[in-house]
């Protein structure tokens, strides 16, 4: 887990200009995809379906009821989704706009129920229910379905006859702005690479005189937006909900994914707490109040979560200022219809991209979590799905019509919950079930053992009676950060390793091999760049470590003693020294040198110690990185105990630890029982 090292926690409120300035960051951030959803649903309906300025209002409106539902615990921003563009056009042409809003309120009632479920049975069933065969397709169909409406929007659709080409070089000047700005740029413009593209774009049109300004001179400086409200606008009728509510399948797991990033990047989980049952309830009463007046679904924003990261900064005042500023700006007549005047190339040639990026949004779901399509189960849910949303497909029940990415939805859930499993699947699954609850019952024992001071698990050796420890072994268990080797040549090596007998020479050659058996496992998620290389054979496309990213930094003198077995794996990671001791009656870390590599802040960082005893030197080690701006650090010992493994996580909770064993306690003197001895005497031979 990276964490942002905040300036600025949740609840702390920063001074007034700055203030100001964070939350029009976020403003910023959101503006471009917020009001791109009511203009694209509209081309898509060929009528107006959303304005612009409700939109806006609806925004601040349901982040502020989100911070009030979560407990100003979540910095998160809500802007419109783009999820639901398709889904209202369609339901506005079908049952109105008065179809459409009901539809919107439906699906934040059914974000709130599913809320509910959750705080009471908790959130497991949403995994299953909802996995990534299911999720992948249908984020695939959402950008997929749009593709007809940005080529529409750029001029070059089949059937036109002529072509407008001015048009053109604005839509492929937007495109290029767009993509180069995702691409190239820095800082906060790399955030908004639309809102760049559509002012460039609308720049360009101005001087290629294709925007008409009459709407801005026409305009009133200020002015109420057009709610739409159920019973005065219209009469509330589910004609379009089937065609609308089954995305929430969709949006509610987007909701958890944006969750969980954002809680990697604060360095706290907040679908613990606040919990997932108030951030859904805190996303579904808004999208109800969105539609109550006649707005879009909202969601949680990827923009925005990427300017908690960039500015490290995570308040809730500053979400809460931005949510307000939405708010007055949909109060702005002038301003609105500048927006309004944004001419169809320009968004034809951000639609381009963003379709397109939403569609591979869906393939990297599959990737990321390795669906496997060499099985036939997988094959049938996703094919279906894809054809069923792309193809048009419609099934009339009574007066209500589930048609497209909606029936799709809800076929791809249904048939994910009655196909069979491959045999193979199945046995996998069995015994994966069995080796999570026997390693959760063995760290029930363990943590139970050391609370109590005792040793359940000794045996008397029948040879010499004397007490033998066995060390159990633990797994890494979803959300923790410990991850413990568990390989029959590792724990060959650490049994001669703590072996008393065991000399200098063959200890230290020990510690290297672990070493490098931890770095194996440290780097499995490492990230590699595509390279040309020739083969005797062919030229082809490779992939390789960038080695220059990673930094070794041994904690002297002990940490060096592992050193040797990283540089055999990444030879080219830059080294850096962190020089500590313990003092022996305090137990605390006293430091006496600091040498890191230049740029350290930019590489990913494995702190190395022999042993993480009572955490304090490990601890201090990183938050010392931490002051130097490094983000990304992982934490690599040969033997650990609880704890210290709890203070590093309780003082670190986004360092990863890996170990190769985690032992019983500590003793009176801070020493590891059973482990392994002085690790640092024990490599140099000092004693």
């Amino acid at each position: 887990m990276k964490e942002a090292k905040l300036t600025l926690d949740i609840n702390e409120k920063p001074p007034v200009l700055k203030w100001i300035i964070l939350a029009l960051q976020h403003v910023f951030a959101m503006f471009g995809a917020t009001i791109l959803v009511p203009i694209l649903v509209n081309a898509a309906a060929g009528t107006t379906v959303l304005t612009i300025p409700v939109a806006l209002v609806t925004s601040g409106i349901g982040t502020l009821l989100y911070i009030l539902c979560t407990k100003g615990k979540s910095p998160v921003y809500l802007g419109s989704s783009f999820a639901f563009i398709t889904p209202l056009a369609v339901g506005a042409v079908k049952a109105g706009v008065g179809g459409a809003m009901t539809g919107m309120m439906l699906v934040g009632i059914i974000y709130m129920i599913v809320a509910a479920i959750i705080a009471i049975c908790g959130k497991d069933w949403i995994h299953k229910l909802l996995p990534p065969i299911v999720i992948g397709p249908m984020i695939m169909i959402i950008g997929l379905s749009l593709a007809s409406s940005a080529v529409s929007q750029i001029g070059i659709s089949a059937g036109t006859e002529v072509i407008d080409y001015k048009g053109v070089i604005v839509a492929l000047f937007t495109f290029l702005v767009t993509a180069v700005t995702m691409l190239k740029a820095k800082g906060f413009l790399k955030i908004i690479p639309f809102l760049v593209g559509m002012a460039s774009g609308y720049v360009l049109s101005v001087i290629l005189g294709l925007v008409d300004f009459t709407p801005v001179l026409e305009a009133a400086f200020f002015s109420i937006p057009d709610f739409v409200l159920p019973f005065i606008s219209y009469t509330p009728t589910l004609g379009a909900a089937l065609t609308i509510a089954p995305i929430a399948i969709v949006t509610i797991a987007e909701h958890i994914g944006d969750h969980s990033a954002l809680s990697t990047i604060i360095g706290k989980d907040l679908i613990k707490e606040p919990g997932l049952n108030r951030t859904l309830l805190g996303d579904g009463l808004a999208t109800f109040v969105a539609g109550l007046l006649g707005g879009p679904a909202n969601t949680t924003y990827g923009e925005n979560t990427a300017v908690v990261g960039m500015t490290k900064i995570a308040s809730v005042w500053v979400i809460g200022l931005a949510a307000i500023f939405a708010i007055l700006l949909g109060f702005l007549g002038k301003f609105t219809a500048l927006v309004s005047t944004i001419p169809n190339a320009v968004l034809g040639g951000v639609s381009l991209l963003l379709y397109g990026f939403i569609a591979v949004n869906g393939l990297k779901v599959l990737i990321e979590n390795r669906v496997d399509f060499g099985k036939s189960r997988n094959v049938i849910i996703a094919s279906s799905m894809l054809v069923l949303g792309l193809g048009g497909a419609a099934i009339g029940i009574g007066t209500v019509t589930v048609s497209g990415m909606s029936l799709a939805a809800v076929i791809g859930v249904i048939l994910n919950l009655l196909l069979p499993k491959d045999d193979e699947e199945v046995t996998e699954e069995k015994v994966e079930n069995k080796k999570e609850e026997k390693e959760e019952a063995k760290a029930e024992v363990v943590v139970e053992n050391n609370k109590k001071g005792k040793n359940k698990n000794k045996t008397k050796n029948a040879k010499n009676n004397t007490e033998v420890v066995r060390v159990e072994k633990v797994e890494e268990k979803p959300n923790d950060n410990l991850v413990v080797l568990n390989h029959p040549l590792v724990e060959h090596k650490l049994s001669i390793l703590r072996d008393k007998k065991t000399g200098t020479k063959e200890f230290r050659e020990l510690v290297g091999e672990i070493g490098m058996f931890l770095c194996y496992e440290a780097m499995n998620d490492a990230e590699l760049e595509e390279v040309e290389i020739e083969t005797p054979i062919q030229k082809i496309d490779a992939k390789r470590l960038n080695e220059d990213k990673y930094a070794f930094l041994p904690i002297l003198r002990a940490g060096t003693g592992m050193l040797d077995g990283l540089i055999k794996v990444i030879p080219n990671a830059k080294i850096g020294h962190i020089g500590m001791y313990r003092n022996e009656e305090t137990l605390q870390p006293v430091r006496y040198f600091f040498k890191v590599p230049n740029g350290i802040e930019n590489r990913e960082v494995l702190v190395l110690d022999p042993m993480l005893a009572t955490g304090g030197s490990g601890c201090d080690a990183i938050a010392q990185l931490k002051e130097e701006g490094v983000t990304n650090i992982k934490f690599l010992c040969l033997i650990a105990a609880p704890e210290g493994v709890e203070k590093m996580q309780k003082e670190h909770p986004d360092v990863k630890i890996y170990c190769a064993a985690l032992d019983e306690k500590l003793n009176e003197k801070g020493y590891i029982v059973p482990g392994l001895g002085d690790a640092g005497d024990r490599i140099f031979g000092t004693k």
